[in-house]
Formats: C-alpha cells, structure tokens, sequence
C-alpha cells in the first residue's frame, strides 16, 4: 500500500521512524509513499545564498520546495514517483558500512525489475550516484541513506534507507523544474530527460510492489 502525504510531512516521519529504531533496533518498519509535486533538496543546498528565491521563483510555478536530511541532489516528487523507506538496526556484532546499506537497498529493487536492472552511474540523471537502480541502462530509481547511533548499543546503528522510484517516466515539465533550481544554485549541471526511464511495460505498480515487497523480506540488513 502506497501512503499519499505532503512531501514535508513524510520527510519529518522518516526522521520520527529513524528515531524508533535508533531507541529501540528490535523495531523495522518498511513504508511505500509519494506526495503532491515539489522539489527536495539535501539540506547543504538550502544554506546557499540564493535559495530562498529559488524557492518562491519554483513555488510561484507549482514547485514548492523541501529540504531533506539524507545527502544527495534535487529531486522530484509528484504523480509516477514512489518512495521507499527502509529502516532497521544494523546486525550485531560486524561491522556495517554504507556499501552493506546501499546493496541492502538496491538488491530488492533490482530483484523486482527483473534481469535487465542494473547499478551505477548515469549521466544526465538528476542525483546521479554509484548507487542509481536503472534499467534498460536508464535510471529507475536514486537512493540515498541516513546512520544514526542505537541509544542503548552504540556499536550497532539504525538505518534510513530511502529509495525514489520512478513509476512514470518523468515530463519535460520536471526536467525544467530541476534545471531551473539547479541554475538558480550554481550547481553546474543539466538534467537530461533522456536518462530516466519509468516501470517495464509489462509489469504493473501492484505486481511491482508485491515483488519488492517480498524482496525486501528476503534480504536481510
């Protein structure tokens, strides 16, 4: 079941769900979202001079804009994007690092596409990173993580996992709203339409989901 909430809201529970496991990493919790249209920033981005305009210039547009806790880049929200959000306690006793997270994360998802999902860079994608789930050599879904220290047992820590997924392939209209904040921000770069793709054609959101669904069970952190 996917849950529909403002992007500001849902960003402020994962905070909340990272704060459970982190007081108590007996608790799991796996959540599927997605929120009205905006745009959301890693918080080091909001810190730039220019940021409050570029916000009222992209909300005047139908663009608000959020600021997130994760790293990464802008990204868009709105119809065809899914969110997932992962949280856990790392295992006792080994060490686990941001490779053990990433893969933890990424496996379930390309275990869901099928053999033709891959990992890595792609240029022109909007937060592109090594750690992007594409397929057909497009970029399906950017993902981004958040560690947090377990109260009562500091070698272990909880985990924020969060994985935007493209359902839809994204507009043109989308394009032009990443750019523009991008350009506003000095941030030297172009998102390129041409490097997302959405779903395979013949796999529906419900068939996807219960696979990921299911993946995600048999993937332990």
């Amino acid at each position: 079941m996917i849950e529909t909430l403002d992007a500001g809201k849902a960003l402020a529970r994962e905070m909340d769900l990272l704060a459970d496991v982190a007081a108590d990493p007996t608790r799991h919790h796996l959540w599927f979202w997605q929120s009205p249209q905006c745009l959301v920033v890693p918080r080091k981005l909001s810190l730039h001079p220019d940021f409050d305009a570029a916000s009222r210039e992209l909300e005047d547009a139908g663009w608000p804009v959020f600021a997130r806790a994760t790293g990464g880049d802008v990204t868009p929200q709105g119809p065809g994007v899914v969110n997932v959000t992962h949280v856990y306690a790392s295992p006792k006793g080994r060490e686990y690092g941001l490779e053990d997270a990433y893969d933890a994360l990424c496996t379930p998802i390309e275990a869901a596409l099928g053999p033709s999902a891959t990992r890595g860079w792609q240029p022109g994608a909007f937060c592109d990173g090594a750690h992007n789930v594409q397929f057909k050599d497009k970029k399906f879904a950017g993902t981004a993580l958040r560690f947090r220290p377990c109260k009562e047992d500091r070698s272990r820590r909880a985990v924020l996992a969060h994985a935007l997924m493209l359902f839809d392939p994204p507009e043109q209209t989308t394009i032009d709203a990443l750019n523009i904040l991008l350009e506003r921000l000095d941030q030297g770069r172009v998102i390129d339409l041409a490097a997302h793709t959405g779903l395979p054609a013949d796999v529906s959101p419900a068939a996807f989901l219960t696979r990921l669904t299911a993946a995600f069970d048999v993937v332990p952190p």
